[in-house]
């Protein structure tokens, strides 16, 4: 399923990354998992210490906090670049093409879509913008997704967002004209 001559993308989108979202989110996530590594550590050191050198008080106490506020600074950094690639980088990379039959999720650097999202089985779109995407006329779709029903006999919805889309929209409403096309198309045949 990759692009040939035979089917000529509708329209490619690319994700814009926000920064602010970054650093936020990223921000936010980083210091809470930071602070419970921190602590984890705290807790550990401080009692490994009593243990191996006999619990006299608060002595053990400065070496378990210095280790542990390294733990929470090392924790909290590669946390916090963990965001930044996935924030940032990996949405810079990222382009939605949406071509007659399907969307596909591709990024830079990638031969084939790191996700390709069928519109014959597509039953809707949605679209949310929150603080941080709103300012720049920024929305994630999600489209939604029937899947074929599985051993008990029940179908079930997959959720599949496409993040950051510019002008969403317009993207949103090129995309119900195909679910709908191919409606129709499946409905005639």
């Amino acid at each position: 399923m990759s692009i040939g001559p035979e089917t000529e993308p509708l329209r490619i989108v690319r994700a814009v990354p926000v920064a602010r979202q970054f650093v936020v989110v990223g921000g936010i996530h980083s210091f809470g998992i930071a602070v419970f590594v921190g602590f984890f550590a705290l807790v550990a050191l401080k009692l490994g210490a009593d243990f191996a050198n006999g619990a006299s008080g608060d002595v053990n106490l400065p070496f378990a906090l210095a280790w542990a506020a390294m733990a929470f600074g090392v924790a909290f950094l590669t946390l916090w670049t963990l965001h930044y690639w996935k924030l940032v980088v990996q949405r810079d990379r990222t382009s939605y093409v949406i071509l007659p039959d399907r969307v596909e999720v591709r990024r830079v650097g990638r031969d084939r879509p790191t996700s390709t999202i069928p519109l014959d089985r597509t039953v809707a779109v949605q679209s949310w913008t929150g603080p941080f995407l709103r300012p720049h006329g920024l929305a994630t779709l999600t489209l939604i997704v029937e899947e074929p029903p599985g051993p008990s006999g029940h179908s079930r919805h997959v959720f599949h967002p496409l993040t950051n889309v510019p002008d969403p929209e317009a993207v949103a409403d090129l995309i119900r004209s195909r679910i709908a096309a191919g409606a129709s198309a499946g409905s005639s045949a």
